[in-house]
């Protein structure tokens, strides 16, 4: 209920207001009355979102979900009146965060612009082909792995999987991976460029059911065991369109941000670093 609840006022924080000319009126407090059109107004966010909402009237609305509703409206429109009692609005600080927010707002819109003029549909075409390309013919390797801070905890871990012991058990005991360590240190499936080389050397050297030796990378040492292999499942354009489009939206930007700083003629007036002098100088 408190996360409903809660959900509710941040929506009506976030959602402009409107007000019908004439409707029920379905609560009354202090600071006035609330009438249908206000709260299905909004709300109106949260009701297109959600599908089994969508388009309905407030009379429709389950009897919990109207009270919810209009207790999450009354509750924001008593912290606004205290907000304005509280002055904090008229704060040299308050103004400075909104003006830093306008900025940002107006930036991100401004590149949003850039990239949507620039972004066509060829170019994810060609994006796809490109990927599509690459992808084919591609193995993809299902692994799990433990790891720990030294190669003598690994070998310990090795010669427990030597003697039976379950691989999950070991992950339990043994590693450090807090992110895969809930599920017997599960990474799941990846294709090469994934994950550190020297891990996936390893992984895709392996067959199916293998388990490692000691690996080291750069977040210690690893045992692997390889679950499962197979084809690489090439998605659809339609499928792979919002992450190409962020791909390309990216070196979109990149591009421009280089062109505004080459136009810029930026000349560095940077302090020379101090030079230090050898220890026998410094002692003179």
């Amino acid at each position: 209920m408190k996360k409903l609840i809660t959900l509710l006022l941040s929506a009506t924080l976030l959602t402009p207001y409107a007000f019908a000319e004439s409707d029920s009126v379905v609560a009354t407090y202090k600071g006035g009355e609330v009438k249908e059109s206000q709260i299905m107004e909004q709300f109106k966010m949260i009701f297109q979102a959600q599908p089994s909402l969508k388009d309905k009237k407030f009379g429709d609305l389950e009897r919990s979900m109207q009270e919810n509703l209009v207790r999450g409206y009354i509750s924001t429109k008593l912290l606004e009146e205290e907000v304005k009692k509280s002055g904090i609005e008229d704060t040299k600080e308050f103004q400075d965060k909104v003006a830093n927010i306008v900025k940002q707002l107006s930036q991100q819109e401004f590149v949003e612009s850039k990239i949507k003029a620039a972004l066509t549909d060829s170019m994810i075409d060609d994006e796809y082909a490109k990927m599509k390309k690459e992808m084919t013919g591609q193995e993809e390797v299902k692994a799990s792995h433990i790891l720990v801070d030294t190669e003598e905890k690994a070998k310990a871990a090795k010669k427990k999987l030597s003697k039976g012991t379950k691989f999950a058990e070991v992950v339990k005991e043994f590693s450090k991976d807090e992110g895969t360590k809930a599920n017997g240190g599960a990474l799941g499936y990846f294709t090469k460029g994934q994950l550190v080389p020297e891990f996936e050397q390893k992984a895709f050297a392996m067959k199916v059911g293998e388990i490692s030796d000691p690996v080291k990378t750069q977040f210690g040492w690893h045992i692997i065991k390889v679950e499962d292999k197979r084809p690489v499942k090439i998605p659809s354009k339609e499928e792979a369109k919002p992450s190409l489009a962020k791909k390309l939206g990216g070196e979109i930007l990149n591009k421009y941000v280089t062109e505004l700083n080459d136009k810029a003629d930026i000349k560095l007036t940077l302090p020379q670093e101090a030079v230090q002098k050898p220890a026998e100088e410094a002692k003179k």
